[in-house]
C-alpha cells in the first residue's frame, strides 16, 4: 500500500471511530457509585443487592404499548437494586440513561415498593444546565410521582410527542428543555419497567 493510500485509510478509520463515538448510545447503564449513592438516596439503608430482570417478547410489547415508544436495542436485560434496612426491603433503585442535548444523561432513580419516586441522582451528564438538572428545585418536582403521572404529553399520531415533557407537571430547566425532557421520559420508562417486570400491574 502506498503512502498516500495509507494516509487515506488512516483518515477513514479515524472518521469511523468518531462516528461510532458520537452516534453510539446505551440506555442500559451501570450503577457507578452504589456504595455512595444507595445511602445518599436511602439514609436508613444498611445493605442492598442487585436483581436482574430479563424482558421477554410479551413484556416488551406491554412496555412499548404503555410508553408509545419502542425500547432501545440494548434494553433486553435490566438491573435493579433492592434496598434493605436490616432484613426489611425498603425500596428500589434503577439506573437508566437517556439522550440529552449534549450526550447521555445517566440517572439513578430511587423509588418506593409501591413505585413512587423518592429522589434521583445524576451520575453522569454533559448538559450546559447540568447543575440545574441536578438541583433539588428541579428534582423535587418528581417526588411522590408514580407510573401513572403524566411526565410526558399524551400520545398522538406523532410518536415523538410521547417523549415531550409535560410542562403542566414538570417545569423544565430554562435553556435545558431537552435535558429536562430526557429525565422526565426516563422517569416514566423506569417506573414502567418496574410495573411490568415486578408484577405491579
Amino acid at each position: 500500500m502506498s503512502g498516500k493510500n495509507k494516509k487515506l485509510a488512516l483518515v477513514l478509520a479515524l472518521i469511523f471511530i468518531i462516528f461510532l463515538t458520537v452516534d453510539s448510545f446505551s440506555a442500559v447503564c451501570v450503577f457507578r457509585f452504589p456504595d455512595r449513592d444507595v445511602y445518599k438516596l436511602f439514609p436508613k439503608a444498611t445493605n442492598y443487592k442487585s436483581v436482574i430482570k430479563k424482558i421477554d417478547k410479551v413484556t416488551k410489547q406491554k412496555i412499548e404499548d404503555f410508553l408509545g415508544q419502542p425500547l432501545d436495542a440494548d434494553e433486553t436485560e435490566l438491573t435493579f437494586y433492592e434496598i434493605y434496612k436490616g432484613k426489611e426491603l425498603i425500596g428500589m433503585i434503577h439506573p437508566h440513561a437517556e439522550r440529552g442535548e449534549y450526550g447521555t444523561i445517566e440517572v439513578v432513580w430511587a423509588f418506593t415498593l409501591e413505585g413512587k419516586i423518592i429522589d434521583f441522582v445524576i451520575q453522569r451528564q454533559r448538559e450546559k444546565k447540568g447543575d440545574f438538572l441536578a438541583s433539588k428545585e428541579f428534582r423535587k418536582q418528581f417526588f411522590g410521582k408514580d407510573v401513572n403521572s403524566p411526565f410526558v404529553k399524551d400520545k398522538t399520531k406523532d410518536k415523538d410527542k410521547t417523549k415531550e415533557i409535560n410542562t403542566d407537571l414538570i417545569k423544565p430547566v430554562k435553556d435545558g428543555e431537552k435535558g429536562s425532557t430526557a429525565i422526565a421520559y426516563g422517569a416514566k420508562k423506569t417506573l414502567a419497567f418496574y410495573k411490568f417486570l415486578f408484577g405491579k400491574e
